[in-house]
């Protein structure tokens, strides 16, 4: 099916959250593919069959491969996705995965980001970016972050967004890969859940945060991060829409 979305899930708690929605609001269908180092990845020619795809977060770095050696596969896959010039959509370790793959390089910040914070919109790039163009330039957004990691943007891709914690916040790979180092597709069960835990509720205690505050600060921000989410998933499905380049 030319539509169908083959989605890259790396960790059982982080799913598609709203982009489940607003897969099914876009009609469109898609499989899930969970990653491990049991995964059968697909071909080239497998990859052919899809009309997009979509690489959610996980908790390992791209630059793990001693401990986790199905990274270098995934980015192998991940390369032939970029070759063949298909819509692609990156959360976190997905953004990541897509710097990577493309020339970027990926590497541990200064200090975890974990909760909520605004980012800003590049003045002039956002204007040619379907994702993006819908978006309020004028003002902050605020969205929810988790990760310690971050990386630079490839030298053919150019920014999207930005924070005072970490520049490199969104960008844009060959017109067709997007990647955002924060969550637009969290749910309130998706955050609780993040936070359950001793081990979890002291990461966010160590980089600053307070894990009650951010649960009840989702009541606020979600609606809007909810709006936000369906503009980015809109771009990104009417380049699945729209007739590809060849690879090359």
């Amino acid at each position: 099916m030319a539509n169908k979305i083959l989605v890259l899930q790396h960790a059982p708690n982080e799913g598609l959250g709203v982009f489940e929605e607003e897969l099914n609001k876009a009609n469109l269908p898609w499989e899930t593919l969970m990653v491990s180092g049991e995964t059968l990845w697909p071909s080239s020619v497998k990859l052919e069959e899809y009309g997009g795809f979509i690489i959610l977060g996980g908790p390992m770095g791209v630059y793990e491969q001693d401990k986790y050696p199905w990274i270098a596969k995934e980015l192998m896959v991940v390369r032939e996705m970029l070759r063949q010039k298909k819509p692609i959509l990156g959360v976190c370790l997905g953004a990541q995965m897509i710097a990577e793959a493309a020339g970027g390089r990926v590497f541990p910040g200064d200090r975890p980001e974990i909760g909520w914070f605004p980012i800003r919109l590049d003045d002039w790039f956002y204007k040619r970016n379907p994702c993006f163009f819908q978006i309020d330039p004028a003002k902050p957004h605020m969205v929810f972050h988790w990760h310690g990691d971050t990386f630079e943007i490839p030298s053919e891709g150019y920014r999207l967004a930005w924070n005072d914690n970490y520049k490199n916040q969104a960008f844009c790979f060959n017109g067709n890969a997007v990647g955002l180092q924060f969550h637009v597709e969290m749910t309130e069960d998706m955050i609780r859940n993040w936070l359950q835990g001793e081990w979890s509720r002291k990461q966010v205690i160590a980089s600053g945060g307070d894990p009650d505050k951010i649960l009840v600060d989702a009541h606020k921000y979600l609606p809007t991060m909810g709006d936000l989410a369906h503009k980015i998933f809109y771009g990104f499905a009417s380049l699945i829409r729209s007739p590809r380049r060849d690879a090359a």
